[in-house]
């Protein structure tokens, strides 16, 4: 009966680790095409697509893009949407949080019912609201109006994350916090905001990705070129070189560096991250 059940654990943990290895291999098939071929001449491409670039490398397809994406500000104007969008999600979403998890009140826990159920509408089905909401309110090529949008699409995963994280926690920190003195305010700023480090790097990393990847809402909030973030110069740069792949592809690849960079130093606390904030959802 050992034996069996041995058996069955060792086949059942060979089949997971052949799905792993080739979830793995097709998620890094596209990384890889894009990064050999951003170094190649259009030729070699169209002949070698998944070979090295050992005999025709070249930083020519890379500086030709930078120049023609004006990559320097097109890399702020994501950053400003991202470093605007992601604060203001942390903010109001762990304080939404924290209220949720300790105060103890049906209505907070039906707010947060109907906040989780909004992460199951699609962006399409309020889309055309949006965009009018935000003309009405002068918020259409503007930054601050961009980021309302993302935040608004975000605040209930974010939300989620948070209160997971939170109802995990042990009730005696905040007990302890409020015989030593400490306001409901204090509580949250000097306890649980600092416990929040794990959780609040994961969001960072979904939620930046989510607003740097961005191109449906970009290009329907910003219309003024010198406003416009990565991703939807990159759409208008490929229609525009749609035969010259070696310019796409290097393009793509400063694109996707900064973001890539990002999770490389991350990933430890991205993981640890939604393991704490899926604890109790």
């Amino acid at each position: 009966m050992v034996k069996t059940k041995s058996l069955k654990q060792k086949n059942r943990a060979y089949w997971i680790k052949l799905f792993l290895s080739v979830a793995i291999f097709l998620t890094i098939i596209p990384i890889y095409y894009v990064i050999v071929n951003a170094f190649k001449d259009k030729n070699f491409i169209l002949t070698s697509p998944v070979s090295l670039p050992l005999k025709t490398f070249t930083f020519d397809n890379v500086r030709s893009a930078f120049k023609s994406l004006n990559y320097p500000q097109a890399f702020m104007n994501s950053l400003i949407n991202v470093i605007i969008s992601c604060t203001i999600m942390i903010i109001v979403g762990s304080m939404a949080a924290y209220a949720i998890s300790v105060v103890k009140s049906k209505e907070l826990k039906i707010m947060y019912v109907a906040t989780i159920l909004v992460i199951t509408i699609p962006f399409q089905v309020v889309m055309i609201p949006l965009v009018i909401m935000l003309k009405n309110l002068n918020l259409l090529n503007n930054y601050f109006g961009t980021s309302l949008v993302y935040v608004a699409l975000s605040l209930p995963l974010v939300i989620f994350l948070y209160t997971g994280f939170m109802r995990s926690l042990p009730k005696e920190l905040g007990e302890a916090a409020i015989v030593d003195g400490c306001g409901f305010s204090r509580t949250y700023l000097s306890i649980y905001m600092p416990l929040m480090k794990t959780v609040t790097g994961t969001i960072l990393i979904l939620r930046g990705t989510f607003v740097w990847n961005d191109l449906l809402i970009s290009k329907i909030t910003i219309s003024r070129g010198r406003m416009t973030p990565l991703i939807p110069r990159l759409f208008s740069y490929a229609s525009s070189q749609y035969n010259s792949w070696e310019l796409m592809f290097a393009g793509t690849l400063l694109c996707a560096m900064p973001i890539i960079i990002l999770f490389l130093f991350m990933q430890k606390t991205f993981i640890k991250g939604v393991v704490a904030g899926s604890v109790k959802g």
